[in-house]
């Protein structure tokens, strides 16, 4: 796909002079002229996504690829899925929120169950108990609750560090910050405690994205086409209630 003609294509080196690039395009898009290719894909702002998501995977290379792979290395597997156990039904009061949202109280009371079984028997989620007890595992959130009431996805985004999105899920992710635990508690969402916890989930998602990664640098289809095409379509059948993708890289 063609890039806008008053943007120059963003340089392969460093994550700052990448972030830089980002920066200027964003400062002089409003001066270029979209391609009509964007409009009809709805990606009107895909000159600067394009460079965000080369800073992103510039900053993967840089940092967050070595220091996973340093973490799978250095953590046992029973260590990396404590933790992944852990992350996860940390975050489970942020899908109850959204399944009583959703007009769903049947699967929000499952959920609310496999919090407080993990919780108390599983040691703080560490142990996954709820899913040996057979107690299902559902997956939403307030962007998919803003589509379940109607709301358009709008145009899309590529957000730094934190990859494909759009306009309707990056509301989303500010909105599902409140019912999070770590913004209850005071030292949590004011020190540095709520840090640990982000680095340890790009952390955990990062290293089960390996193969992905790899992938996109081997592909010979166009990474920023095949992420857009993949997340869009991973976030329709959520909405539809059927989870078909797990392999989309999130720098969340």
């Amino acid at each position: 796909m063609t890039r806008a003609a008053c943007l120059p294509r963003p340089a392969r080196s460093t994550p700052a002079r990448l972030g830089l690039a980002g920066l200027v395009t964003g400062l002089v898009l409003t001066g270029c002229t979209t391609n009509p290719q964007s409009l009809e894909a709805n990606d009107p702002f895909e000159p600067l996504n394009r460079a965000t998501l080369s800073f992103n995977l510039a900053a993967d290379r840089a940092v967050i690829g070595p220091a996973a792979r340093a973490y799978r290395d250095g953590v046992p597997r029973t260590g990396r899925k404590g933790i992944s156990n852990f992350l996860t039904n940390l975050n489970q009061p942020v899908v109850f929120a959204n399944l009583i949202l959703q007009g769903r109280p049947g699967e929000a009371f499952q959920t609310a169950g496999r919090f407080a079984l993990n919780t108390v028997v599983g040691i703080g989620g560490v142990f996954d108990v709820a899913s040996e007890a057979e107690i299902p595992r559902h997956d939403t959130d307030f962007g998919l609750t803003l589509g379940h009431w109607g709301v358009e996805s709008g145009p899309y985004l590529v957000l730094p560090f934190l990859g494909p999105s759009n306009f309707r899920d990056a509301t989303g992710r500010f909105v599902d910050r409140y019912p999070h635990p770590t913004y209850w508690v005071d030292d949590l969402r004011d020190g540095s405690g709520i840090w640990i916890v982000r680095a340890k989930t790009v952390l955990d998602v990062r290293v089960e994205l390996e193969e992905t990664f790899r992938s996109l640098d081997q592909s010979a289809v166009d990474p920023y086409i095949q992420l857009r095409s993949v997340y869009r379509q991973n976030r329709a059948s959520l909405l539809s209630g059927e989870r078909i993708y797990d392999d989309l890289p999130d720098f969340d």
